[in-house]
């Protein structure tokens, strides 16, 4: 209950403001969550090794997943540029992450 004479324009504003925040990143989910439906077997067999193992590289998946290098880097590519996953660092170092 608002007591006589208090501003909660600042409160408001900044409550208001959570809440789309929140939206927004639902909103991404939501599509993200769209596109995952839609991947090929080896592409979700990456895709759920990068979410339970995030910022690993792409030796280790193939390793783990006995895909050959060359085919996990072009799918890991590909998830790339579908904004399923993203990347850190450069050269050698790569590794994915989900955001």
């Amino acid at each position: 209950m608002q007591r006589p004479k208090e501003d909660v324009t600042d409160w408001m504003h900044f409550f208001l403001g959570c809440l789309s925040n929140i939206q927004s990143q639902l909103m991404t989910k939501l599509n993200k969550t769209g596109l995952e439906t839609q991947l090929l077997p080896k592409e979700k067999l990456i895709y759920s090794m990068i979410e339970n193992r995030p910022n690993i590289q792409s030796g280790e998946i193939s390793t783990k997943l006995a895909i050959p290098l060359p085919t996990v880097k072009r799918i890991l590519s590909a998830l790339h540029k579908k904004g399923l996953i993203e990347k850190q660092g450069s050269g050698r170092c790569v590794s994915y992450f989900i955001q």
